[in-house]
């Protein structure tokens, strides 16, 4: 988990906004989510990494 906490944490938490839109769950799923998709992104960091531009390109538009 140590590329995981390199991550910044805006950045996460952009990109869980990002897949989360609308989502009404409660904080303990949503960490779950969170977990989820840091355990992922650490697997597979380019695919993460084009992820993360994606979901910060659509926050800026909406912004």
């Amino acid at each position: 988990m140590t590329e995981v906490r390199q991550h910044q944490e805006g950045e996460i938490e952009v990109v869980v906004n990002c897949v989360l839109v609308d989502y009404r769950g409660d904080s303990e799923s949503r960490g779950r989510i969170v977990h989820a998709i840091l355990e992922w992104a650490e697997e597979h960091p380019e695919e993460w990494n084009e992820l993360q531009e994606r979901c910060q390109q659509r926050h800026v538009v909406l912004a």
